[in-house]
């Protein structure tokens, strides 16, 4: 299992892992505390809604009763603990997005190659790379960027050109998302990296470096570089 597979699965039940994922979380530090984060939190929720009864003028969370017809303290109750799941489904709705977001999945994949990022001035070979191209149904626009990295991996279910460009500010991770498309350029930082998600196509490209890294003007070149097929 790997840190992105780990993580969806840690999203949907945190508290009664599969003991692939157990042992995962085990060998990998980040995945471990991420676990505990999402432990946490879902006790917090739990807390939340062990909320006990203080008198029989007293519903959930303290609200006092309304008197009068049509609204006894059975239908009072009943109301109170519509209120009550209603809340908890709109904060598991708004916890979710951000456990998976695009930006968190393409960091958890590149620390499973670490080798695409190692220094060097030495372009891809040619075949390699116009294979990884032709899966990905892209190309490059001759000598508009140097590739040092090309693969072809899985990524949400999809085989997506992984590409190491080189630039002026060290090595860049340029990942080609043709089934992801963001309503708006997104920036972020992760875990030390730097990344700008920008529509392209008919999907987007994200373009990755160090903590730092200008991505303004790489952007702009691996954007241009970029033939959709």
């Amino acid at each position: 299992m790997d840190c992105l597979e780990f993580r969806r699965t840690a999203g949907a039940d945190p508290q009664h892992l599969e003991p692939a994922a157990l042992a995962h979380a085990r060998g990998c530090p980040r995945c471990a505390a991420h676990l505990r984060e999402l432990q946490a939190l879902d006790e917090r929720i739990l807390a939340a809604l062990r909320v006990p009864l203080s008198s029989p003028g007293r519903a959930a969370g303290g609200l006092r009763s309304p008197a009068g017809p049509g609204l006894d303290r059975r239908r009072w109750m009943a109301l109170a603990a519509s209120i009550v799941a209603g809340v908890l489904v709109g904060t598991l709705l708004w916890v979710a997005n951000p456990r998976h977001s695009l930006a968190q999945d393409l960091v958890a994949h590149l620390a499973h190659e670490p080798e695409a990022l190692a220094p060097t001035d030495l372009p891809v070979d040619p075949a390699r790379a116009d294979e990884v191209l032709a899966r990905g149904r892209i190309r490059l626009r001759p000598e508009a960027v140097t590739v040092t990295y090309a693969n072809s991996c899985e990524f949400r279910g999809h085989l997506v050109p992984h590409l190491v460009v080189r630039t002026g500010e060290g090595p860049v991770t340029v990942m080609v998302l043709r089934d992801e498309r963001p309503a708006r350029p997104v920036d972020f930082r992760e875990q030390g990296y730097a990344g700008r998600i920008v529509p392209a196509g008919p999907g987007s490209i994200a373009v990755i470096g160090a903590a730092g890294t200008d991505l303004e003007a790489i952007t702009a070149s691996v954007l241009a570089a970029v033939e959709w097929l």
